[in-house]
């Protein structure tokens, strides 16, 4: 009897590996079939890759993420994306210049606040790897705790592309709206 269930759990191992060697060879032609065609499709789906964003459709991007970035207080994508020599003058008295530094410790510290902020009539003009964004910006900031009054002006925003990213260099006030 020992020997007769020796020989059946043999049988049985050795049918086993028959099958499993003709299913592994089965999945193998199977996924070399699927290869095959799924080539075409892969060819198919590069010519129909989208083309790379122009340098007008990155600093639209780059622009709106500055927004909302300066708006919720994420000075670490602001910081992405503002020059170390960024410069912003005040209107109203050109000695005094909002600088990175003081940009990032008035955001960053909450001295500046907003709950609200938009940009519209953005247009870019690009030379190299330098563009100037024009655009209307209207925000509600909050500065020191006071009540949030809304400001809206239009500025013109100077950007240089640094090792494949935009920076903002300079923002630019060019007319009061309010």
């Amino acid at each position: 009897m020992y020997d007769r269930f020796t020989r059946a759990l043999a049988s049985c191992a050795i049918a086993a590996g028959l099958v499993a060697g003709c299913s592994s060879s089965r999945d193998e032609r199977a996924a070399v079939d699927s290869a095959k065609a799924a080539a075409p499709a892969a060819d198919s789906a590069a010519a129909a890759a989208p083309k790379a964003a122009s340098a007008s459709d990155e600093i639209k991007a780059a622009e709106d993420s500055w927004r909302i970035a300066l708006v919720s207080g994420d000075t670490v994508t602001l910081a992405k994306l503002t020059a170390a020599e960024f410069t912003m003058p005040n209107p109203a008295r050109p000695s005094m210049t909002t600088t990175r530094k003081a940009l990032m410790s008035d955001i960053g510290g909450g001295m500046v606040q907003s709950d609200t902020s938009a940009i519209s009539n953005l247009s870019v003009r690009e030379n190299g790897d330098t563009a100037v964004a024009t655009l209307h910006f209207y925000w509600r900031p909050s500065r020191m705790g006071k009540p949030p009054k809304v400001e809206e002006s239009t500025v013109e925003d100077t950007w240089v592309r640094r090792n494949g990213s935009w920076q903002l260099v300079a923002r630019r006030e060019t007319a009061p709206t309010k």
